[in-house]
């Protein structure tokens, strides 16, 4: 449940990162779109950042390891912004800190059937 908590917590896209992906054509690869979003999210990059700063070699790790958590705690997010706009009308349920990874992204994606959530959770 912490990991959870904390990935729904990381989980919000930047602003434009939201607008280009609503912005892409629907005929653009959901891949393409995917690959694009997640480029530029780079832009919120604590590595990227403290690098900029001076980031010594041996706290490379720190920083690196943050991203790391920030990108899989948005993965879903991207990819539930495109599956509706690709395939549906856009628009995407917000994350719930009450509820696990799995049933966010379900609930992201539009499903809410429980007995989907869990067979999902296998």
């Amino acid at each position: 449940r912490a990991v959870s908590r904390e990935w729904a917590a990381r989980a919000a896209l930047p602003e434009h990162v939201v607008d280009m992906v609503n912005n892409f054509p629907a005929k653009l690869h959901p891949m393409s779109q995917f690959s694009a979003a997640v480029t530029a999210m780079q832009s919120e990059s604590k590595f990227a950042k403290a690098y900029s700063e001076g980031l010594n070699k041996k706290d490379y790790w720190d920083a690196t390891y943050e991203d790391s958590i920030d990108v899989i705690a948005k993965l879903p997010s991207v990819a539930a912004l495109i599956y509706r706009n690709v395939f549906h009308d856009g628009q995407v349920a917000a994350i719930d800190l009450e509820k696990d990874w799995s049933a966010n992204f379900l609930r992201m994606l539009g499903f809410d059937d429980p007995m989907f959530t869990e067979l999902m959770r296998l």
